[in-house]
């Protein structure tokens, strides 16, 4: 018996762990809408959705989600995207959305955080010029939406920024949306300032004709956490055939080497994070933009082992989230 343990460990050492993704629960309602009662989640625009999670920290006594919003009264913010905040736990429940729009550029959507040396870090989709449409603020008194300090010029990924923190730079960012870009890419920086691409083709949709997992369309969609093995999850999202016309997006993962964050390890074989929820699908009351549209956006572990809460936007028009529970299977 120990030699065959010794023998397992060594086969792990040399092929690496394998991993199983799979939802736990999710939420009977949304945690942001339209439709939610006050004081409940209850948003007053007809879209609110891709939430970035912003933890508590010494500059900030409660956790938020920055949230994508759109088509909103004049005096929260008018009809076009931008991006608001919502004061929620992380157990899944939030206040009513809040009537601070963040100082931006036109079009503002997206948001994807990480907190790291006493700061927030934003990277956003917004009007550029070409595909340089990718922002990147900071803030460390991230509730004035005054604070948010621009770091570079417009980065031109198209669209998601996604940060692997490490204890020490180099960190790492996968960006994009496939297409119209080749692949999502995979760039490294030291100072959220200047970037370089070490992979332009790190992730490609898998094709309308894969049997398991059809992709036509894949984007970068949530920041990164670091598994029990010291390996990261990333989810990522993907419309599958016939998602123009009729919507169909979904969530996939994959694992990255944990001491060399270049190298996948493992892809999905199966979406884990399909539309199966009314607010979801775009069914019964609730508000609906793009139907059976799932889009990961925040990722966070929860305190128990290889456990996450998944925050997303549901049917492109509401907020939601789920728990994730990874299994490592050898």
């Amino acid at each position: 018996m120990a030699i065959l343990l010794l023998l397992l460990q060594l086969f792990t050492l040399v092929i690496g762990h394998r991993y199983k993704v799979e939802v736990l629960s999710k939420r009977p309602t949304p945690a942001i809408s339209l439709i939610n009662p006050k004081g409940k989640g209850y948003s007053p625009c007809r879209y609110t959705f891709n939430p970035a999670f912003l933890p508590p920290s010494p500059q900030l006594n409660h956790s938020i989600l920055l949230v994508r919003a759109a088509e909103c009264p004049k005096d929260f913010g008018g009809s076009l995207d931008h991006i608001m905040l919502a004061r929620c736990s992380s157990d899944g429940n939030c206040d009513d959305l809040q009537n601070v729009t963040l100082k931006l550029e036109r079009r503002a959507e997206d948001p994807r955080v990480v907190y790291y040396d006493g700061y927030y870090y934003l990277f956003y989709y917004a009007s550029g010029v070409g595909e340089r449409t990718v922002y990147i603020r900071r803030s460390n008194t991230p509730l004035d939406p005054d604070s948010w300090q621009r770091l570079s010029a417009p980065l031109p990924w198209h669209r998601n920024g996604c940060v692997l923190l490490r204890e020490k730079p180099p960190h790492y960012v996968i960006y994009g949306e496939s297409p119209p870009l080749k692949a999502l890419g995979l760039a490294t920086t030291t100072d959220f300032q200047s970037f370089k691409t070490v992979n332009g083709s790190f992730l490609r949709p898998n094709g309308a004709k894969d049997k398991k997992e059809p992709e036509i369309v894949v984007e970068a969609s949530t920041p990164l956490v670091k598994l029990s093995t010291g390996d990261y999850l990333h989810i990522y999202s993907a419309g599958t055939p016939g998602w123009v016309p009729h919507g169909n997006y979904t969530g996939g993962w994959i694992v990255l080497d944990g001491k060399d964050p270049t190298k996948i390890v493992q892809r999905s074989a199966e979406h884990v994070l399909v539309p199966t929820m009314d607010y979801e699908i775009g069914d019964g009351p609730y508000p609906v933009q793009r139907h059976r549209t799932i889009f990961a956006t925040s990722l966070l572990p929860t305190g128990t082992k290889d456990e996450f809460r998944v925050w997303y936007g549901a049917a492109d028009a509401n907020v939601a989230t789920a728990l994730l529970k990874v299994t490592v299977e050898r």
